[in-house]
């Protein structure tokens, strides 16, 4: 026998033979949670046009019309010149809640944590975004971590710029979470 709870605007006689669907849930329940983890410790040239930062790309299939997609990214690594560089999330190539597409506006920023040791001492960065938009239930929607910067530096992901060819410094991983909200 299975019993099924729902608190919020949605009425018991909404739901029948345990059929539950986005569209009979209330506005604000989570139908979905998918997320994209990396362990990869690469280095990559990142310039002033947005690029995919370490492959973090995800798709998701929303399951409601009309839901909200919240994206969480944490980011572990090093960055050449770390002050000159933003982060931002595309959804379908097309950045999210960010001013402008220049390369100095962005969703965040590593956080420097050790300036005077380039070799190790690895920067982090946590974004939260809340994206709204008039999805389609069954179209895919491609979210991706981006990064730019004003000239060509380099960016290790998941290490440190001394990492290289086993040498003991910080490593780590990173992940992008992207949960739809019924809207």
């Amino acid at each position: 026998v299975m019993t099924t709870t729902i608190t919020g605007s949605t009425g018991v006689n909404q739901i029948t033979d345990d059929a539950i669907t986005a569209a009979k849930l209330p506005t604000g329940s989570v139908l979905q949670v998918v997320s994209y983890y990396t362990a990869a410790q690469v280095s990559q040239t990142i310039g002033t046009t947005d690029t995919i930062v370490n492959s973090m790309t995800k798709d998701i299939t929303p399951l409601g019309a009309n839901s909200k997609f919240l994206v969480q990214v944490r980011w572990f690594g090093e960055a050449n010149i770390s002050r000159n560089r933003v982060f931002n999330i595309q959804m379908d190539g097309t950045r999210v809640n960010s001013q402008s597409n220049n390369y100095w506006s962005g969703l965040a920023m590593p956080v420097l944590s050790h300036d005077s040791d380039p070799a190790s001492t690895p920067e982090m960065m946590n974004l939260t975004t809340l994206v709204t938009t008039s999805s389609v239930v069954g179209n895919a929607i491609t979210f991706r971590l981006v990064s730019s910067c004003n000239a060509n530096y380099v960016l290790w992901s998941n290490r440190c710029f001394g990492s290289a060819g086993g040498a003991q410094y910080e490593n780590g991983t990173s992940e992008l979470i992207i949960t739809e909200i019924a809207g």
